[in-house]
Order: C-alpha cells, then sequence, then structure tokens
C-alpha cells in the first residue's frame, strides 16, 4: 500500500466530520435535483423521460470515475483528489444553474458527475486508509453525523431558496455548499502518508468499455418499461452488456485491475451488497415518489413538502447518538436491519392507504419519523456487517463496487418509478374520466356549465386525485418491497 495511516496525535480531531461533509455534497446534488423536479423540467423545458438523463448522465460520469480513484492515489494524495473533485463538481454546478436547454443541462451534469461522483468513495476510503485502526470508530461516528446532520435541513433550503429565486436556487445551492466544503479539505485535512508511484497501465479498454457500458445500462434501466420492452431497448440492453461483459474480462485478465473483482469472493460481502441494492432500491423509489405525492396529490406547498423531508432527516440525526450508545446491545444486527425494514414498511403502508388530498401534513409527521429511523436501523447496520472480512488492502476496491452498486439502484429505482408513474397516471385519469356524467345538470343546464375556470377546476380536481391514486399505489409497492426484506435477512446466515 502507498498510503500509510497519520499517527495517533496528528489525526484532526472532526476528521470524520469533514469527510462527512465531502460525501454530503454528492449526496446533495441527487437530492436537490429530485426535490425540485417539476420546476428543473419547466425551466429546461424537458419531458418526465427527458429529465431522467439528468440523472442517468451524473450517475454514469461518477460510476465511469470510481474505479480510476484507487489507481490516481497511488499518484496523488487523497486530500488533492477530493479538493479537485470538489472544485470540478462546484464548476458543474455553476454551469447547470444558467442552462436553459437540457442539452446543456446534460454536459453540466457530466462534468458535475465527474467531480462529484466519486467522492463517497474517497471520503470513505480515506478514513479507512488515513486513521489508525483505533481512532476509527470515533471518526465514522463523527463520519455519519457529518452526512446526515448537513443534508438533513436541505430538502427544507431548497424548497424555500427554488421558491423565492427558481430553480437555478438548486445548484446555487449545490455550489456554494461545496465551495465551504472546499475549503475546509484544504485548509483542514492533513495528507496521510504517502509515497508517490507510477499509474502503472491504466487499461483503457477497460475504462471506456465500462463507462460506456454503465451510461447505456443505466438509461436502459430508467427508460425500461417492463410490459412493454420494444426491439430499441433490447438492443440497448445487448450492447449496454456486451460492453461491461468485455469490461469484465478485461479485469480477469489484468494483473493490476482497475477494479479488482477478487473482492467480491467473501460470501459476507456479496450479501451485504445484496441488502445495500435492496436498501437503496427502496430510499431511491421513496426519494422520487414522495415530493410528486405530497405536492400534487396532498396538496401541500413545496417548502411544506421539504420541511417534511427535512424533518424525517433530522429524526434520524436526533436518534443517532441514541443509537451509539445502544449499539453493543443490540445483539443479532440481522434483527436489527429486519426492524428497520418492519418500520419503514409499517410508514409506507399507512401513507398508501390513509394520506388523501384532505389530509394535513401534520398527520404526516410520525410515517416521517419512522422513516428517519429507517436508515440507522438498515444502512448502518448493513454497512457494520459487510466489510468484516474484507483485507484491510482491498478496501477501497470493495467500496467502490458497493457505490457502483448504490448508484444503480438509485437510479433504476427512480427509472421504474417515474415509467410506473406515468402509466398508472393515464390508467387512472382514464378511469376517473368515464365516470363522469356528461348529462349530469351542472354541465347541461349550469350557467357556469360553458365556465372555462368551472372546466379547469374540474380538471385540476381529477390531476390531484390521480396523483394520489397512484402515489398511493405505488408507496404500496415499495412497502412491499420492505416486507420481503424481512425473511430475506432473518434467513440470511452470513451476515451475523
Amino acid at each position: 500500500m502507498s498510503h500509510h495511516p497519520l499517527p495517533a496525535h496528528e489525526v484532526p480531531r472532526w476528521l470524520g466530520h469533514v469527510m462527512g461533509l465531502v460525501t454530503a455534497v454528492d449526496f446533495l446534488s441527487s437530492l436537490s435535483v429530485l426535490l425540485a423536479s417539476s420546476e428543473i423540467r419547466g425551466g429546461i423545458f424537458a419531458s418526465p423521460s427527458e429529465f431522467l438523463w439528468i440523472l442517468t448522465v451524473y450517475a454514469a460520469a461518477g460510476m465511469s470515475i470510481i474505479p480510476l480513484i484507487e489507481r490516481a492515489a497511488r499518484r496523488w494524495h487523497y486530500r488533492s483528489l477530493m479538493a479537485a473533485g470538489i472544485a470540478l463538481f462546484i464548476g458543474g454546478a455553476i454551469w447547470a444553474a444558467m442552462c436553459d436547454s437540457l442539452g446543456q443541462m446534460i454536459f453540466a451534469r457530466i462534468v458535475q458527475g465527474v467531480g462529484g461522483g466519486g467522492l463517497f468513495t474517497m471520503s470513505r476510503v480515506y478514513l479507512q486508509l488515513a486513521v489508525p485502526a483505533k481512532e476509527r470508530p470515533a471518526q465514522l461516528k463523527g463520519y455519519m453525523l457529518g452526512i446526515l446532520g448537513s443534508t438533513a435541513p436541505m430538502s427544507w433550503l431548497t424548497t424555500e431558496l427554488v421558491q423565492d429565486y427558481g430553480w437555478q436556487a438548486v445548484f446555487v445551492l449545490q455550489a456554494v455548499f461545496a465551495l465551504l466544503v472546499l475549503l475546509l479539505v484544504l485548509l483542514y485535512l492533513k495528507a496521510e502518508r504517502h509515497t508517490p508511484r507510477s499509474l502503472g497501465d491504466l487499461d483503457w479498454p477497460m475504462a471506456l468499455s465500462f463507462s460506456l457500458g454503465m451510461l447505456l445500462l443505466l438509461h436502459g434501466l430508467e427508460d425500461m418499461e417492463l410490459l412493454r420492452l420494444d426491439a430499441h431497448q433490447i438492443l440497448m440492453f445487448i450492447v449496454a452488456l456486451s460492453m461491461l461483459g468485455f469490461a469484465i474480462w478485461r479485469i480477469h485478465q489484468h494483473h493490476d485491475p482497475l477494479l479488482d473483482a477478487r473482492v467480491i469472493n467473501g460470501r459476507r460481502y456479496i450479501a451485504g451488497l445484496g441488502f445495500y441494492c435492496l436498501y437503496y432500491l427502496i430510499n431511491g423509489a421513496t426519494s422520487y415518489i414522495y415530493p410528486l405525492f405530497f405536492a400534487g396529490g396532498l396538496g401541500l406547498p413545496l417548502t411544506t413538502t421539504g420541511g417534511l423531508l427535512s424533518f424525517a432527516s433530522c429524526a434520524t440525526v436526533v436518534l443517532l447518538p441514541l443509537y451509539f450508545a445502544l449499539a453493543p446491545k443490540l445483539g443479532d444486527r440481522r434483527r436489527v436491519i429486519a426492524a428497520g425494514f418492519a418500520i419503514a414498511a409499517i410508514a409506507l403502508i399507512w401513507m398508501g392507504t390513509r394520506a388523501s388530498s384532505t389530509t394535513a401534513y401534520q398527520a404526516l409527521l410520525l410515517p416521517m419519523a419512522l422513516k428517519g429511523i429507517f436508515p440507522i436501523l438498515g444502512v448502518i447496520q448493513i454497512a457494520g456487517l459487510t466489510y468484516k472480512e474484507v483485507p484491510h488492502e482491498d478496501f477501497a476496491h470493495a467500496y467502490a463496487l458497493k457505490n457502483i452498486v448504490r448508484q444503480l439502484s438509485n437510479v433504476f429505482a427512480a427509472g421504474l418509478v417515474s415509467q410506473h408513474w406515468q402509466r398508472l397516471s393515464a390508467e387512472y385519469r382514464n378511469v376517473l374520466v368515464q365516470r363522469i356524467d356528461i348529462f349530469n345538470p351542472i354541465f347541461t343546464h349550469s350557467p357556469y356549465a360553458q365556465d372555462s375556470s368551472t372546466l379547469q377546476l374540474l380538471s385540476t380536481q381529477i390531476d390531484q386525485q390521480v396523483t394520489v391514486l397512484v402515489g398511493n399505489t405505488l408507496l404500496m409497492d415499495v412497502a412491499i418491497l420492505c416486507l420481503i426484506g424481512i425473511p430475506l435477512v432473518l434467513l440470511q446466515k452470513r451476515l451475523h
């Protein structure tokens, strides 16, 4: 290894918190864009399906960078790599704020993805490599608090800024937050002990085929209609999987691969990746559903929607110290994860059966608080179990593979929900319209029958009811996914 831990007395006290903020730069990019999706679409004149490209290219650009991180870190400090990534992210965010078309936005998001897509991997690997083992648990607690604490108010802040200044405020907020984090990285972080060495053979055919394959796969997954796969979609999947197959073959043939797949030989690690995937599928789906459901179905103002999501995140942050105190007494973590899936399912079932166009936001506080418990009982536990048997020298590769799974799961969930949202909307709208009695006196004899405002009001009511029905249905579908996770984790013999 070319990186060695810092001496214990040289480890900055708040290092974990700062690394959490670095990761939050990446998290904020997806969180804020999804929350203001309707406003951004309107600002650049993009359809719902075109908007998916904004998510796709960021994720694909990030995943293209992830395999290069370990090799680049042989030559440069992680501190320098993170600073360069954040600077590039800021440039992409400023560009995005000035865009007025979908094409410009796509290129700006590619720049953002190249800069920000690898920050999660770099910050977590930096902690693993630069912090001595005895100091690591305390720094990891700070890392979790840094991520969750900094992102908790961002949903509310995003909606407040968008309401006052327009959709461009999403990217201005990203740039300002990233600039503050960049200053912390430059002024506060110490470079880990490092002996630079040659980058070696970078295997560009593998990198290019992996990048293009992931781009096609991601967009294919986002644009996929499970019940109506056409020839174009099938061809896209064939080309994507062929490119990824070639990349995997190159990985296995190479003596020093960019992404060492040998780390997935451990059954515990593979099981952990599976549950990471399940968690991020659930999280990605709800991140897409809630803003549309709250605003379009329940008629809540945008800022109230942001406030509810921030409330759930704040619940997570408030409960973290309690979790840290109780963690040694929790016993079998599989039961803890199962409890997390159960709590998430309860919140989703309540929302899917009880929420309607007349529901007040106060009634949503309890299910949103339950939503805030899910990360503590879910992903934090999964993370604590997955890497137990991963050798220290392979951690960079293991975490890179995990973050590729994260990006795939989040994007696939958003794409699948988007497709089903559009399909269900059309179905429910047809049902509701067919139930309208055109011979009702209100349409034939009422003096308001020809009033466009009356017809507009009826159309708005139908749209709202459609959104409620679609949201209820999709939330129940995600609840079923949570319930499936309960026996899966309890029967798992590798994670314990």
